[in-house]
């Protein structure tokens, strides 16, 4: 069997994966209907998906778990999910996907942070060096100029870009606590029933933000919006559904489970790095040297984190300062 820290950095990988495909989607999606929709709409078609594979791997509809463990993923997935990724959509339309991405590397330190705290959660000095030569790596491939000033309200997209990575950060805390508090059966809560909880309350508030969205929109808004190609755009958000909310932030949570919460977010902010063949590809984007050199140094920076982790299994720890609650992404493992 593998051991468990190679698992979670395995599956939070993973997960930055997942996202460079969400993300693709959601983008274009986005751009045809409206971002407020599209999250709306992919947190819907994940939930159905959700239930579905539950009921047939576990047998029943909804997870057993106690009630203060769904009050944790229920906070964490109206953060993270149904705030937060808000925040990191009209981020993108504001200011680019760029300086949005460069923003969300404020996830992992912010992550680290608080779940020294929080999860009593300590990094040895070489896994700490690591994810500062990451995180590094992945502001130098995300902050190069793209020469273009067409963005909107940049400002406005700055602000709300460091929302999304506040969010992501208290997104993967509160996960992680609800996710270690035994249940009936004196075991911890598996990653899918925890991300189902997570969605399902991350759809509600988005809901409810789409809803205040749109009593503020006007109608030139709502036709500039309307999507050309309804088959692409649902076959866009179900693409979007599959690799985030459901695989994306289902091996987040199995990330951040086997593996230091800090370390997880640093390598599900390896997104930005995994994108650029896909948009040279896609959307004709030049990759310069600059880029390619970032990519080299966020790798470097990942296999030092790697040889930082340590030697034995990371456990989930109870916190003092919160009673009766243990110590998943964001997310990080989020994109957001």
């Amino acid at each position: 069997m593998l051991p468990e820290s190679l698992i979670g950095s395995l599956a939070s990988t993973g997960a930055a994966i997942c996202w460079v495909f969400t993300a693709l989607a959601i983008a274009e999606a986005g751009r045809q209907l409206g971002s407020a929709l599209v999250n709306v709409s992919r947190l819907i078609v994940a939930v159905i998906l959700l239930f579905v594979v539950h009921k047939l791997i576990f047998g029943d509809w909804w997870p057993d778990v106690p009630g203060e463990s769904i009050a944790w993923l229920a906070a964490s997935g109206i953060i993270g999910l149904g705030i937060g990724d808000q925040l990191l959509f009209q981020a993108l339309v504001d200011a680019g996907s760029r300086i949005t991405t460069l923003l969300l590397t404020l996830a992992p330190p912010i992550t680290a942070f608080l779940a020294w705290p929080v999860l009593d959660e300590t990094l040895t000095i070489v896994a700490i060096i690591g994810m500062t030569i990451t995180l590094g790596g992945i502001a130098w491939v995300v902050s190069e100029p793209d020469g273009s000033n067409t963005h909107p309200h940049p400002r406005r997209g700055i602000l709300l870009g460091v929302g999304a990575g506040i969010a992501q950060a208290v997104g993967l805390i509160l996960a992680k606590l609800g996710m270690a508090i035994p249940g009936p059966s004196g075991e911890t809560m598996n990653p899918w029933s925890a991300t189902l909880v997570r969605i399902v309350f991350g759809v509600v508030m988005a809901f409810i933000l789409l809803v205040l969205l749109r009593l503020k929109a006007t109608d030139q808004e709502d036709e500039r919006t309307a999507p050309r190609n309804y088959l692409l755009v649902a076959g866009l958000i179900l693409i979007g559904a599959v690799f985030g909310p459901v695989l994306g932030v289902w091996l987040s949570l199995v990330g951040i489970e086997n593996v230091e919460t800090a370390i997880a977010a640093t390598l599900m902010a390896l997104s930005p790095v995994f994108i650029l063949p896909f948009a040279a590809w896609i959307e004709k984007d030049r990759i310069t040297r600059r880029a390619i050199v970032g990519a080299i140094i966020s790798v470097i920076g990942v296999a030092v984190l790697a040889a930082g982790l340590p030697d034995q299994d990371v456990p989930i720890v109870e916190p003092d300062v919160i009673p009766q609650d243990s110590s998943t992404s964001l997310q990080p493992g989020s994109t957001s």
